[in-house]
């Protein structure tokens, strides 16, 4: 019986210097608590605890791509000593913008649909049909933990698309069509470039072969005003590097060109060379269509970035939020 106690006391002898050697934490994964039991932050009185954590980290780490043998132990910068202290800086952000976000849908009375509902059950699925269920229990990864971080995340979305579909678009413009097609006057280089001398001015082609360009754009303008398409003639006369369709609002198109749908100029002296329009479409609904609503996208996108740093900038935050001891064990190593 003596010794046996003996052998046990060598194993928990070897078992303390093993930790001391390798650095065990307890980071709350090992601590006896479940990892939804485990508080690492608070954000605005909503408690985040290690299984959400957990799930951000994995997400974060799978969304830049961290290969499985990245040692975070590595050297960063002077800031953070080591990559997993600049990755946990980020994460830890990106965990506090989500939860005020989530805060601010609450209490703008966002709610799920039956629809976003159904959408994060499916997400919820799919997850935990991706990863090993004995590494989703022991990272606390449970169908309750997913459901509510999925809903949160909806509901972050929904927040979002009321914002985009409140802001601004601004005045619609009209938007026109011409071809254009080019003869240069100028030097180029083997990118296409135009070359200048010292003073920044462009080196330009002999006399004889500015005539012969002047007379290859008088050539082409016939052609285009006798019917033949613009592409073609790029084609044949090889000027695909300098002309082509070009778009421009209505108004600067009328401004510059004074032309009618389907008529063609003049052959126009411009510093680079000689070239022909012919008018497309000096209204272009297609695209005006396709630029407007491009142009609504991005400011709405504009207007709910700026709400939300808005939001982000305005919110009480502390260091005293989060649990140091657990956060300063949380290692980003043990979810590659």
């Amino acid at each position: 019986m003596k010794k046996k106690k003996q052998i046990i006391t060598i194993l928990t002898a070897i078992l303390c210097i093993a930790c001391l050697l390798t650095g065990c934490k307890d980071n709350g994964q090992n601590s006896g608590k479940a990892p939804s039991e485990v508080l690492v932050l608070t954000v605005g009185g909503e408690e985040i605890h290690l299984s959400e954590v957990n799930y951000y980290g994995l997400s974060f780490l799978n969304g830049l791509h961290m290969p499985s043998d990245t040692d975070m132990s590595a050297y960063y910068s002077q800031e953070y000593p080591t990559m997993n202290d600049a990755l946990k800086a980020q994460l830890l952000m990106q965990i506090r913008q989500s939860k005020i976000l989530y805060l601010k849908a609450v209490e703008q009375g966002i709610t799920l649909s039956e629809e976003d509902e159904k959408k994060v059950k499916e997400l919820v699925d799919e997850y935990r049909k991706a990863y090993d269920a004995a590494r989703l229990e022991q990272l606390g990864l449970d169908e309750e933990v997913l459901t509510r971080v999925y809903t949160q995340m909806q509901m972050i979305l929904n927040l979002e698309a009321k914002l985009a579909e409140e802001a601004e678009s601004g005045e619609d413009v009209s938007y026109g069509t011409i071809d254009n097609l080019v003869f240069l006057t100028i030097e180029v280089d083997e990118n296409g470039n135009a070359v200048v001398d010292e003073n920044g001015n462009y080196v330009s082609l002999s006399r004889e072969e500015q005539e012969r360009q002047k007379a290859l754009a008088e050539e082409v303008m016939e052609k285009l005003k006798n019917g033949e398409a613009a592409e073609d003639l790029i084609e044949e006369y090889d000027l695909s590097a300098t002309s082509g369709e070009i778009h421009g609002t209505t108004e600067s198109l009328r401004t510059a060109y004074n032309l009618k749908d389907g008529e063609v100029s003049d052959v126009l002296l411009e510093d680079f060379g000689y070239n022909v329009v012919k008018m497309v479409a000096l209204e272009d609904k297609d695209y005006t269509e396709k630029v407007n609503a491009y142009n609504a996208q991005t400011a709405a996108q504009e207007a709910v970035k700026q709400q939300e740093n808005a939001w982000f900038e305005e919110f009480s935050i502390s260091d005293t939020d989060v649990n140091e001891e657990v956060w300063k064990a949380f290692d980003l190593q043990d979810l590659l």
